[in-house]
């Protein structure tokens, strides 16, 4: 049976919405439906070792789905760290994840998941690759045996080990992962303000941006000269460090990189991005390849979608630029040209068949979509405004709340309704 078909079959009986008693048609084109969640933030501590209907399911924030071949949905339950799945019966049952804070930078060792963000498959969709954010990590869960191992970073939250092995690099909050064309795993390392990759002999490389620590300056960051710019010592093992800083090295190597804007129509080489850092980040900065070889990834802090193309130049999407180093955010654009428009805080990204690339606008509240030829438009949520609501009606009158995730399959849009802790589909007319 074909994904489309199970994906029919995990959604054909009309549901009963979270939001409503009314029954909710998950199959009926231009309509939006939970198809799991209750809406309560929460976890069923029971539910570790039983199946639960879906819509009574309790979830914590759940930033990502990703669905398999068999129609099997995997959720990334981020803030009970855990990985679940929604089965064809209709039931959610747990997969992976203690729900214990595991990876920290004290016990880098633990099994345990800290903020699962983002996942793919591996090529025969045995494994999930999973960025596991505040592990600073990449891990892999074998789904047969439940097995979790570690495939690249050693959890310190840093950024060291380009040419090296990738068990011996740092990652601070790796985001995103994706597969290359030619195969090679990809990562948006979001706190380091850089994408890195894995390459076939099991190093980590630079692929995009720079990590500048700037001294302060009245014009703010990205000011330095380039000759003043100065590469930071490598770690006690030897492992190269991939900051660079304007100023005394004693002083800033231990600061984190600065957020900046540059390199559009340039080489990736002098790429520079703002993503959330620190404590108090978000999720932020999801990456995707189209069936070109260009690499898309959300520009979340500068809130613009931008892509870096076959021949490593790179191009601004969506969203206008930052004017006189404030980035400019909010909600307008829609029916023209996506360059144009305003957008807030993207985050996730996916891609239709007919080429729309499709992105979820977190602080927007909503989800909008770019066709082929550049126009940007509003496909699901009121952007501006935020709830839960619309259940069994058209997605463009539905509320969201910090929609963070999306993924596309055969026709239907798969939502993470972070903020209101539920998923939700659209069925594209």
């Amino acid at each position: 049976m074909t994904r489309a078909l199970v994906l029919v079959a995990l959604m054909a009986s009309p549901l009963l919405s979270a939001c409503g008693d009314e029954p909710c048609d998950t199959t009926a084109p231009d309509t939006i439906c939970t198809i799991a969640g209750s809406g309560n933030n929460g976890y069923d501590r029971d539910g570790d070792d039983r199946a639960i209907p879906a819509l009574d399911v309790r979830f914590s924030l759940p930033q990502d789905t990703l669905t398999g071949s068999d129609g099997t949905l995997y959720i990334l339950d981020w803030n009970n760290h855990r990985l679940r799945s929604l089965e064809a019966d209709g039931m959610v049952r747990w997969v992976a994840g203690r729900g214990e804070l595991g990876g920290s930078l004290d016990d880098p060792a633990s099994g345990d998941f800290n903020h699962p963000t983002n996942m793919i498959f591996d090529e025969d969709e045995s494994h999930i690759v999973m960025a596991a954010w505040h592990n600073s990590m990449i891990r892999v869960v074998d789904l047969a045996t439940g097995m979790v191992t570690d495939s690249c970073g050693d959890g310190r939250r840093a950024y060291f080990g380009d040419g090296g092995p990738v068990l011996d690099a740092a990652l601070d909050l790796p985001a995103s992962v994706a597969w290359s064309p030619a195969g090679d795993l990809v990562i948006m390392d979001q706190a380091n303000q850089v994408i890195r990759r894995v390459t076939p002999e099991g190093n980590l490389e630079l692929l995009a941006g720079r990590c500048i620590v700037d001294a302060p300056a009245p014009a703010g960051p990205g000011t330095c000269d380039e000759s003043e710019l100065t590469q930071c010592p490598a770690d006690p093992a030897g492992n190269v460090s991939g900051r660079w800083v304007c100023g005394d090295p004693a002083e800033f190597c231990s600061r984190p990189c600065t957020p900046g804007y540059a390199g559009d129509e340039m080489p990736a080489s002098e790429l520079r991005m703002s993503q959330p850092f620190g404590q108090s980040a978000t999720p932020a900065g999801r990456i995707l390849y189209d069936g070109a070889g260009n690499l898309f990834f959300a520009d979340t802090a500068n809130h613009l979608i931008r892509m870096i193309d076959t021949d490593g130049i790179v191009h601004r999407v969506a969203g206008q630029p930052p004017v006189d180093g404030e980035p400019q955010r909010g909600y307008a654009g829609d029916g023209g040209l996506a360059t144009d428009a305003l957008i807030n805080y993207p985050v996730d990204l996916a891609l239709g068949d007919d080429g729309t690339l499709y992105f979820t606008d977190v602080n927007n509240h909503c989800v909008r979509g770019i066709d082929a030829s550049g126009v940007i438009r509003t496909v699901a949520g009121v952007c501006g405004e935020n709830g839960y609501a619309g259940d069994g009606g058209p997605p463009t009158e539905a509320l969201f709340n910090l929609p963070f995730g999306i993924e596309y399959v055969d026709g239907t849009l798969i939502i993470s309704d972070t903020g209101n802790s539920v998923i939700r589909t659209v069925v594209l007319p």
